[in-house]
């Protein structure tokens, strides 16, 4: 691949890779348990497109988005362990023996970049400006995000899991357990450790152009959403777009470092671009105009609906407790399910955004 400037572009100096963290295994995998290799099930979209889910490994996990080209691949977020871009590559090599050039990291959180540290030195790793200074900084290691997903929600989880173990008699449903747990042990452990993090060793402020031969891959940061740094990667010759986190199709997503002031406007920036194919960081894709109307639509109605419910509430004088127990979801509940309701760290952070706590030149 070539790569084209639209913008400003900004080659920044590849970090030093930290030593190989130690490779963990979900055990209790099928594969692992016949001395197969760990690697991602491989979901057949289109003839060049496919959806890549982890198979269990250790780490908070999303969903990667494989384009095979004439003569490369080019792949979307690494993950959230070094095993778990393992197991990605491995993935890969099962539908193709073409080399991966690029992987893009639509943003910087736990389950979306945190695999990079074990890409070879043949893969650019491409993100935003904000993405590379997140991942160079404290926030990587000691932020809310990592202490919220990689951190904090492990230890009841596995308790959780422990004490449905306890009462559970079918052996199909205990092994299930027994492997949820295994995988949950891990996962605390690989983020308790000294993991690796490598970021983005090319950067793009506002928009760049990677090209694969003929094929055009579009790298645009629209604004401020999920995060300070989204970038999504739109292929016009697939009339599909790469989204990471700033639009699904049946949830609301993680927000406790959000902008939903900004989200809805950032998401209209998917309705200039020819789309077929929504392919987001988590779940399935949304296919055809009409379905990805709906869904920017809908994300667009929640997110301002969400920020005028908690407003108010705080104008009323409400901590955001309290904010989140008068929140009425009703409208949203038959598309994001459980979904519907904000998370305690959203409604906190609306208030900071309100109470100029959170650096708005991100």
């Amino acid at each position: 691949m070539t790569v084209r400037i639209s913008t400003r572009l900004t080659l920044v100096t590849t970090l030093a890779l930290i030593a190989a963290a130690a490779a963990w295994l979900a055990p209790g995998q099928d594969a692992a348990a016949q001395g197969a290799p760990v690697r991602h099930r491989m979901t057949k979209i289109t003839d060049t497109i496919y959806r890549a889910d982890n198979p269990g490994t250790a780490g908070v996990n999303s969903t990667s988005w494989v384009f095979i080209n004439d003569a490369d691949v080019l792949v979307t977020d690494s993950e959230g362990s070094v095993d778990a871009a393992r197991s990605l590559l491995a993935g890969i090599a099962t539908i193709t023996d073409k080399p991966v050039r690029y992987l893009v990291d639509t943003h910087f959180h736990i389950d979306h970049a945190y695999g990079n540290a074990a890409l070879p030195s043949t893969v650019q790793i491409v993100g935003s400006d904000f993405t590379h200074r997140m991942l160079v900084s404290p926030e990587a290691r000691e932020g809310l995000t990592l202490r919220n997903f990689g951190v904090d929600s492990i230890p009841p989880r596995i308790a959780g899991y422990r004490q449905q173990l306890a009462q559970e008699t079918d052996p199909e449903k205990r092994a299930t357990l027994e492997r949820q747990i295994a995988q949950q042990e891990a996962t605390r452990a690989y983020y308790a450790g000294n993991f690796p993090l490598q970021p983005p060793n090319l950067t793009v402020k506002d928009t760049m152009s990677i090209w694969s031969g003929a094929k055009e891959f579009r790298i645009l940061y629209l604004g401020r959403a999920h995060t300070a740094g989204d970038v999504v990667v739109y292929v016009p010759s697939e009339k599909a777009v790469a989204n990471g986190d700033i639009l699904f199709k049946a949830t609301v997503g993680w927000q406790g470092d959000a902008y939903p002031n900004d989200h809805p406007q950032t998401i209209d920036g998917l309705r200039q671009l020819d789309l077929e194919l929504l392919l987001p960081g988590h779940g399935d894709p949304v296919q055809g105009k009409a379905n990805i109307e709906t869904a920017i639509a809908t994300m667009q109605r929640y997110l301002r609906e969400e920020w005028r419910q908690v407003a108010d509430a705080k104008r009323a004088g409400l901590t955001p407790e309290a904010a989140l127990a008068r929140f009425d979801a009703s409208a949203f509940r038959a598309v994001y399910g459980n979904a519907s309701m904000p998370s305690i760290f959203a409604v906190r952070r609306i208030y900071d955004i309100i109470d100029g706590k959170v650096d708005q030149r991100n």
